[in-house]
């Protein structure tokens, strides 16, 4: 068996103290920049969903139903309809910023799943 001398063996520990700390320091910088994509991702799949969302409920309405509408049921759906694209907005802006409830994460997940799912069966 062969000793190390002393110096040479700190010299070799300082530098593997100092590998460790880069690489720590990479994997948490690495965490963050998944964490952002995540978030975008998750942010872009959100807006896309919100998209044929809108989309889609705007083209189920019969045009002959809005033919009987009145003016003030117009003006009254339309406002409803803001209402409730500013709450989405709302708790979207909530989400990207880090404010999402865990049953809300699930759900998007979930979505998320089903939508891989989805393009993969084309």
């Amino acid at each position: 068996m062969q000793l190390v001398p002393r110096d040479e063996h700190e010299a070799m520990q300082a530098g593997l103290r100092a590998e460790l700390a880069a690489l720590a320091q990479r994997l948490s910088d690495l965490a963050r920049r998944h964490e952002k994509t995540s978030e975008e991702v998750f942010r872009v799949q959100r807006q896309a969903l919100f998209m044929k969302s809108e989309k889609q409920a705007s083209s189920e309405l019969p045009a002959l139903c809005l033919t009987h509408l009145t003016l003030p049921d117009l003006k009254e759906m339309e406002t409803r309809h803001s209402k409730v694209v500013t709450l989405y907005r709302s708790h979207l802006l909530c989400a990207v910023q880090g404010h999402m409830d865990e049953d809300v994460q699930k759900l998007l997940c979930q979505i998320l799943k089903m939508q891989r799912l989805q393009e993969q069966g084309r």
